[in-house]
């Protein structure tokens, strides 16, 4: 019988940021994707999403961020989503999902 994993390892930000997925199947890799996390690519969009958090959650991003830098907040925001949709594509790969080849 088979055996399934994934890693998601992290991305530099020269290349994109986020994470890349790898699938394996008795731990020869046989797919993958990357999902990036580019906090420079929409500043706007980062400066509205900071507006819109309340003062806890703002504290906790830019905690999270290890920076007092609203774009930075943004972009530890924006890794934590990429990193949530590689972990759910690769549950859903797990259990015999679409998405990605098994």
């Amino acid at each position: 019988m088979s055996t399934y994993r994934y890693t998601i390892d992290p991305r530099p930000t020269e290349l994109g940021g986020g994470g890349r997925l790898k699938l394996f199947e008795d731990d020869q890799e046989v797919g993958g994707r990357v999902f990036p996390a580019d906090g420079d690519a929409d500043p706007h969009a980062g400066m509205a999403w900071f507006n819109g958090l309340s003062e806890s959650d703002r504290a906790h991003w830019l905690a999270e961020a290890h920076s007092a830098r609203p774009v930075d907040a943004w972009a530890a925001h924006l890794r934590e989503e990429a990193y949530q949709e590689a972990r759910s594509t690769a549950e859903a790969w797990l259990v015999g999902g679409t998405g990605l080849q098994r």
